[in-house]
């Protein structure tokens, strides 16, 4: 499982990850959900939602078409960015949630010069295997919310 998180103009915007077949990348789509990130209960039940939806599969065929059609995306409608550059510009974080066998990751993204993302591996967290999802959760919120306050 792997489920991202992007924290943009104070709101906290979780797509569905799906995972491309016969490629094993993801690719991210509806449904999205879209909380305020000082609303916790509300965010806590929006990542266990995506939790729950998993990685649904999906074709590169239907990638490819989401792919043609990026300018009338979910994640640019929900957050009303003008383009993707604009919204990768003002991003505030990205997170993603990782189920390995049963072992939990908080992985951290930041940006990359001149554009894009990458994960900083220094500020990887690993649960070990038993830990709670709701333990789990409760770190990625108070992740989120720091970076909000900065």
């Amino acid at each position: 499982m792997n489920i991202s998180l992007r924290l943009y103009k104070g709101i906290v915007h979780i797509p569905t990850s799906y995972i491309v077949e016969r490629n094993g990348f993801f690719f991210e789509g509806t449904p999205l959900d879209s909380v305020p990130v000082e609303q916790t209960e509300k965010l806590r039940q929006a990542i266990l939602a995506a939790m729950g939806r998993d990685n649904p599969p999906i074709s590169r065929a239907e990638v490819g078409a989401a792919l043609s059609d990026s300018k009338n995306s979910a994640m640019l409608a929900a957050t009303r960015a003008r383009s993707w550059s604009v919204l990768d510009r003002q991003t505030q974080g990205l997170w993603s949630i990782v189920d390995r066998s049963g072992f939990y990751e908080i992985r951290v993204k930041e940006p990359m010069a001149p554009r894009g993302w990458h994960e900083d591996k220094t500020k990887r967290v690993q649960f070990p295997s038993g830990t709670l999802v709701d333990e789990v959760i409760e770190r990625l919120i108070a992740m989120i919310q720091e970076r909000a306050r900065e």
